[in-house]
């Protein structure tokens, strides 16, 4: 979990560096900056991952920033063998509950209410993400084994 804190009396947002201890601020409403300049510093990997997302994808820059505050969280539990099409499951950004992203022959879907109420955004391909299919993505991408 990245761990950005407001400064009230400053009027700013304070990041700092786990490991040097540096302190980083960032103006009253840019938090969103500050997350990404945080990740950009502690995995480099995700943050690679999350732009080429959003360059791929422009349309799911929201989507996408929402799935790496998931994947920073631990929120993803991806199964070594899929539970009939459930491949993972993904914590609620809330707290209260979790997500089955399933495979089918035409490609991934996710239960929450932005994915089933056809609001999540589409790619060019057609496929609709979520911020808890992207998190499953980014995942994937960012966790995976090569041999």
């Amino acid at each position: 979990m990245i761990d950005i804190n407001y400064n009230r009396q400053e009027k700013q947002y304070e990041w700092i560096e786990p490991e040097s201890g540096e302190r980083f601020t960032f103006p009253a409403k840019q938090k969103h900056e500050a997350f990404r300049f945080a990740v950009s510093m502690l995995d480099t990997d995700l943050y690679a991952a999350a732009e080429r997302m959003i360059d791929d994808h422009p349309q799911l820059e929201r989507v996408t920033w929402r799935a790496v505050e998931l994947v920073c969280a631990n929120a993803i539990e991806v199964f070594p063998a899929p539970l009939g099409n459930v491949v993972a499951m993904v914590d609620s950004s809330d707290g209260y509950g979790r997500y089955a992203i399933e495979e089918h022959e035409y490609g991934f879907s996710c239960q929450c209410e932005h994915f089933t109420s056809l609001a999540a955004p589409l790619t060019q391909n057609g496929e609709r993400y979520c911020k808890h299919l992207a998190a499953y993505r980014l995942h994937l991408r960012t966790h995976e084994t090569r041999f």
